[in-house]
């Protein structure tokens, strides 16, 4: 089993569902876990509300989000989990909304949210207990989302007390930027598994508009490269193998 954790209801398949896809093929069961896909509270803050109105949803967004995630993976074949915690668009810090502004979301000096980096912690734990995966697979956190760097941090964190190996995902379409990179070289995908990357990605129809702006080819960008890479080895791992 390959296991892959998700920030947010559509990364991991606009990053890596090509590579997804040709794993499916090859027999694997995949799973994809998003962390971040719980409910909020309401009211929800003023900039949550924004980007409800941006993405055109109402104030079940996140749980038409999770439907177009669930149809996204059905797509793809891969088996979907959803946690509980909520976007950092949703939370509080010492009753303030954390997404304050335009691009809050991006600054890296924000709060460190210690009490949700360790409940995101036993989470991830448990799901390594459970479910055993083989492999894992999580974001590189290209891009400075704070949701993206709390997932790499965290999955790191909980993949090197299970010795297990973690594969890091370029973020996309942050990492179409350029302006994170990395010593790694894309892989351009197969031609059938790209097709299946696109099919899954189009249901993601409240976020497409909001990432790739009128004008912006989705299909292109999304289609030309994805790139992955191992991460650390663990501690534990280091020089088991001699190789």
């Amino acid at each position: 089993m390959l296991l892959a954790f998700s920030p947010h209801l559509d990364d991991a398949v606009l990053s890596v569902g090509a590579a997804i896809a040709a794993r499916i093929e090859q027999g694997w069961q995949v799973v994809v876990c998003t962390l971040f896909a719980g409910d909020p509270d309401l009211p929800v803050p003023p900039g949550a509300a924004a980007f409800h109105r941006h993405c055109g949803l109402g104030q079940d967004a996140v749980a038409q989000r999770r439907l177009e995630d669930l149809a996204a993976l059905a797509e793809l074949g891969a088996v979907p989990r959803h946690l509980g915690f909520p976007d950092a668009v949703y939370r509080w810090v010492d009753g303030r909304p954390l997404h304050d502004r335009p691009g809050a979301v991006l600054d890296p000096g924000l709060p460190a949210e210690e009490a949700l980096r360790a409940e995101l912690g036993a989470a991830i734990a448990g799901l390594l207990e459970e479910l055993a995966p083989a492999e894992v697979w999580t974001c590189a956190g290209i891009g400075g989302h704070v949701d993206h760097r709390h997932t790499t941090t965290v999955v790191r964190q909980e993949c090197a007390r299970a010795d297990l190996p973690l594969t890091l995902w370029a973020d996309l379409p942050y990492a179409l930027t350029g302006q994170d990179p990395h010593p790694v070289a894309c892989t351009t995908p197969e031609p059938a598994h790209l097709a299946r990357k696109l099919a899954a990605a189009a249901h993601y129809r409240s976020q497409l508009p909001v990432l790739f702006p009128q004008g912006t080819d989705w299909q292109a960008a999304l289609g030309a490269a994805e790139a992955w890479w191992p991460a650390a080895v663990p501690r534990a791992r280091a020089g088991a193998s001699g190789t």
